[in-house]
Order: C-alpha cells, then sequence, then structure tokens
C-alpha cells in the first residue's frame, strides 16, 4: 500500500453502534506516514502503535474514530495488503470452531454459511466439516486469497460484503471474526447481515474487548489501538450492536486463542532490540513453535433472528 493513511482531524460521524453524538475524548491521533506500508492494513501484523483520533460513545461505550478514511480508501488498502500469515490464520481459525461448536448445536438450518473476512479460507473447511451445504469466504486481500489451498479456493469470492454479493443464497450463518473493528460502519454489516439470514439464522462475530484486563493494562500500548481499527468494542457495545439490527437471544463469552510463541512475542510491546533478543532465543531452541493459548481479551457474540409468530 503506497497511500498515506487519511488524517481525521473533523468531528465526524455519529457513534457507529447507537448512533449517538454524545461523546468522549478518547486518544489523539498518531500517525507517522512513514511507517506505512503493505502491511498497514495487513492481518496479524508487527504492532505499528499509530491510530487514528478515537472518541468513546457516552450512551454504549463503543470507542470510535470520528471521521474515518471513506469506503474507497479501505476497499483498495484491504485489496492491497500484504499477507503472510497463514500459520496464525489456521490457529485462529481452530480458536473459532471451538468458539462456535456450543452456538450451533441450536442452529436448526444448515443451508449456508458466510465468513466474512475470511482471509485465506482456514475456517471453511470446518465449517463445511460441520453440515453446511454450502460455505463462502469473501475477503477483500487479493494476496490472502492467492495464499487459498487448492480445496478452499472455490469457496472464495474477492471483494467486501454486501447484500448483492449474497443475494438469492438462503443463508442459516454469518460469521465475522475480527473484522468489524475494520468496517466503517458496522452498523450496517449488522443490518445487512439480519436481512439475509433465513429465520431463526445466526450471526457470530468475534471482537477485541477494549474492557479486557490486558487491555485496560496496556493502555495505549495495547495492540488493539491500531490505524486500521475504527472503532472498539466491549460487551456492551457489541450487544447494543447487535440488538439495534434486531437481533435477539445475543450472548457474549470471552474465548481463547491459541498461538505460536512467536506470534504472541510479536505482540508485545517491547523495545526492538529485546524483542529480537528474545525471538533468536525462541527460535534456537525450537520453541517459538510451541503454541499457547491464552486469553487476552476476544469475545465471541452471537445472536438469532428469532422467527416470527403468525397472526
Amino acid at each position: 500500500m503506497n497511500a498515506a493513511v487519511p488524517s481525521t482531524a473533523s468531528k465526524g460521524r455519529a457513534c457507529p453502534g447507537c448512533g449517538s453524538f454524545r461523546n468522549s475524548h478518547f486518544a489523539d491521533e498518531r500517525l507517522d506516514q512513514q511507517k506505512v506500508s503493505e502491511f498497514t492494513y495487513a492481518s496479524r501484523k508487527q504492532p505499528e502503535f499509530m491510530c487514528l483520533k478515537l472518541v468513546c460513545c457516552s450512551d454504549c461505550d463503543l470507542v470510535f474514530a470520528p471521521q474515518p478514511p471513506d469506503n474507497s480508501f479501505l476497499s483498495d488498502a484491504y485489496a492491497d495488503a500484504a499477507y503472510d500469515s497463514v500459520e496464525e490464520a489456521s490457529c485462529a481459525a481452530r480458536s473459532y470452531a471451538r468458539a462456535l461448536q456450543a452456538p450451533l448445536r441450536n442452529l436448526v438450518s444448515r443451508s449456508a454459511a458466510v465468513d466474512v473476512g475470511a482471509g485465506s479460507g482456514p475456517l471453511l473447511p470446518w465449517l463445511k466439516r460441520s453440515g453446511f451445504r454450502e460455505v463462502i469466504g469473501i475477503e477483500p486481500s487479493r494476496q490472502a486469497i492467492a495464499a487459498a489451498s487448492p480445496e478452499v479456493l472455490p469457496w472464495l469470492r474477492e471483494g467486501m460484503f454486501s447484500a448483492v454479493a449474497l443475494e438469492n443464497t438462503p443463508l442459516a450463518l454469518i460469521c465475522s471474526f475480527m473484522t468489524l473493528e475494520h468496517l466503517r460502519d458496522p452498523g450496517q454489516f449488522a443490518r445487512t447481515a439480519f436481512d439475509l439470514l433465513e429465520q431463526d439464522g445466526m450471526v457470530a462475530v468475534v471482537v477485541h474487548n477494549r474492557s479486557g484486563f490486558l487491555n485496560r493494562m496496556l493502555g495505549m500500548k495495547s495492540p488493539i489501538i491500531d490505524v486500521e481499527h475504527l472503532q472498539l468494542f466491549n460487551p456492551q457495545s457489541i450487544t447494543v450492536l447487535l440488538k439495534g439490527a434486531g437481533f435477539e437471544d445475543i450472548q457474549v463469552k470471552a474465548i481463547s486463542n491459541a498461538y505460536p510463541l512467536r506470534y504472541w512475542l510479536r505482540l508485545m510491546p517491547l523495545p526492538r532490540t529485546l524483542k529480537r533478543g528474545v525471538a533468536y532465543v525462541l527460535e534456537r531452541t525450537g520453541l517459538a513453535k510451541l503454541r499457547v493459548a491464552l486469553r487476552v481479551g476476544n469475545i465471541i457474540a452471537t445472536g438469532r433472528k428469532t422467527r416470527k409468530e403468525l397472526k
């Protein structure tokens, strides 16, 4: 990516979670255009510790950028983003599959499942094995799609999530894992998902919990404070978002993620020289590939499009 990240100096939008204009200062803009690269809008990257101006909604507690980049900039940025996280994406997919097992037990239909922000598609085979007749991955990054296995590639569609992309497809499940933070209008995503789902269909989203212990402890050094995160959720704000779209029976739970130690090290706010030293030791001792499950402040939220009683 070569384009500079747009500055966000003006007052801007209402809360994308509840529509309120009542908010308070959360963080000043921190942009260094010299740090912008093809990895700035890539998944599971090295933290850059940059962010847009952020405010906190006084009504639903959502932290958000009041003046995010427009959709054309975001679409191009994610389409052109680099992708070098096949191993980490596979680890994440296993964590998301574990988190989905319990909610899916009560899902009657197995018509079709969609994974929005599917990356190279590691979750799609698990969804297929779970009984869905059709599985679809929506992914804007061309490099991520290019990294997909031959099995998964036919299930991936390049582009952004939209109703047009999925019209005339009966959908029982729409997933979005670590994607809502990146959308200019997460409320529109939730409303579109509600409209597309069959009756009794389910939405399942995984987001960072900004109110989690580790994120509160790290503060502005938390990796979730990032230029590509246009909003940061917690249990209250993600519930408000899904309820506002019409979903009911909303459940929010903390989840664990299992990644290799080398990835956890990448996220730590340590001096670069110290990181290099620790990384060297991990690689030499063979510990770099050791997968460790941690609860670092991620939550899964599910909601149902409940059946309406006929009168």
